[in-house]
């Protein structure tokens, strides 16, 4: 049923008990209370006024009790020891380093960044493990291979952008 449906089946359902009371409300509506079947839908009738009073300021109390509630929570400082900090990538520690991060990238030592750029886009889109789906064993080769280049992509990256 669609949407369209349903919101018109409900607004004639609503136009029916509103005809309905208007209705019925010339008999059974002698005390002149045009809330009565309000209090009756929200389990208020038998209640006097006093005790509806009474009722209102306690959920008025509780309403302002939890915003306050809510107002002192979001002041109090969040501790910051939930969640770990990521530790810092490797930093080249020698030449011997960055040689072999040229290599793996398959550039010559001393290319440029936009060189090693090229390169390692070149390479993750050939061995990227997305390929090598359908067998593990060459997939979890892809995920090693793509590791390493991206472990000297980051090296270089570092190195030349100093």
């Amino acid at each position: 049923m669609s949407i369209g449906k349903r919101l018109i089946d409900l607004a004639k359902s609503e136009l029916n008990s509103l005809l309905d009371r208007a209705a019925g409300s010339d008999d059974d509506d002698l005390d002149g209370d045009p809330d009565k079947d309000l209090y009756h839908r929200y389990g208020v009738s038998a209640l006097t006024d006093e005790e509806l009073e009474r009722e209102l300021d306690r959920r008025r109390k509780a309403r302002e009790a939890a915003a306050k509630e809510a107002a002192a929570r979001a002041s109090r400082p969040r501790p910051q020891a939930e969640r770990p900090r990521p530790s810092p990538p490797p930093r080249p520690s020698s030449s011997d380093e960055i040689r072999r991060a040229y290599a793996a990238l398959e550039v010559k030592a001393g290319s440029d960044f936009i060189t090693v750029r090229k390169s390692y886009r070149t390479l993750m889109r050939k061995y990227h493990p997305d390929r090598y789906g359908q067998t593990p064993e060459k997939q979890k080769a892809a995920n090693e291979l793509a590791a390493k280049l991206t472990q000297a992509y980051d090296v270089l990256e570092k190195h030349l952008r100093k």
